[in-house]
């Protein structure tokens, strides 16, 4: 149950200070940032570059039947969000946003609860398209 609660306090964390770069574009400080990197590399058991490189689907086939699996779907969903903001290329940013959506997506349909949060995001990245 602790285990529990400290991945979900996490994840909450990493959502609101990725959210507030991508709506308010608050920036996130470079030691934050390390700290919220190293935790999802533990939480989803790959690195950045590793998670740029799958896609929706292989995500949700190796994560959303596990233990805290909507958790982890949402944490990696934050993360190519994070990842979309920082790149400059055009595809792979584009690529990294719309894979995140469909991760978020996922969680808001499938998750356990609702979170306005999370519609808010999803509504404004698609708005931004």
């Amino acid at each position: 149950m602790i285990r529990q609660d400290y991945l979900i306090r996490m994840i909450q964390e990493i959502f609101a200070a990725i959210a507030n770069l991508i709506l308010r574009r608050k920036r996130i400080s470079q030691t934050d940032w390390e700290e919220y990197e190293s935790t999802a590399r533990q939480i989803l058991g790959m690195t950045p570059e590793q998670l740029a490189q799958m896609d929706c689907e292989r995500l949700l086939d190796q994560y959303q039947d596990g233990q805290d699996g909507i958790e982890k779907i949402e944490l990696a969903a934050m993360m190519m969000l994070k990842m979309a903001e920082d790149t400059k290329d055009i595809v792979p940013k584009a690529r990294l946003q719309q894979e995140g959506v469909a991760l978020l997506k996922y969680v808001q349909a499938h998750g356990k609860t609702y979170s306005l949060p999370r519609e808010l995001l999803i509504q404004f990245l698609e708005s931004r398209h």
